[in-house]
């Protein structure tokens, strides 16, 4: 197919095939009993349709329908979306129990027959403690080493002197 030239030719053409075109939308209508629209526009800028109730109606009952459709995917949106963030938050808080459960079979495997491996904050914990007793025992040697060096007896041949 191809546009044709002469505008009166144009003209004609549509002219036949605009009854043409509204009679099978009749028939369908007619056939079938649905609603059915059809809106054309001549090369001459007129606008002409058809309905088989009013074409008002049907342009209404349409956009309705576009309307119905845009809410219900955007309502299923809204689902998906908070279906979305609970998966997330979910994951959020398997992430450490995931970590913990893979740090408890890493440490049993390395160490047979022992004990439940400390948690970060409990190494952090006997860490401290044990720095303390490291303080407290370097205190207590410097204290007996100084204790020593007091308590040393001068030599008798030394006072003569």
């Amino acid at each position: 197919m191809k546009l044709i030239e002469s505008k009166y030719a144009r003209t004609i053409s549509f002219s036949k095939r605009k009854k043409s075109l509204f009679k099978k939308a009749d028939e369908l209508s007619t056939l079938t009993g649905a609603d059915v629209g059809v809106l054309l526009i001549s090369p001459s800028d007129k606008p002409y349709s058809y309905g088989s109730t009013s074409i008002e109606n049907i342009t209404d009952k349409f956009l309705e329908l576009k309307l119905a459709d845009r809410q219900r995917d955007h309502s299923n949106m809204g689902k998906s979306n908070v279906f979305e963030v609970f998966e997330d938050l979910y994951k959020q808080l398997q992430a450490p129990e995931e970590k913990e459960k893979d740090r408890v079979l890493r440490y049993n495997i390395m160490h047979r027959g022992s004990e439940k491996p400390h948690d970060k904050h409990m190494l952090v914990s006997i860490k401290l403690q044990m720095d303390e007793i490291k303080k407290e025992t370097k205190g207590c040697v410097l204290a007996e080493l100084l204790k020593s060096d007091l308590n040393v007896a001068p030599e008798p041949n030394e006072e003569s002197s």
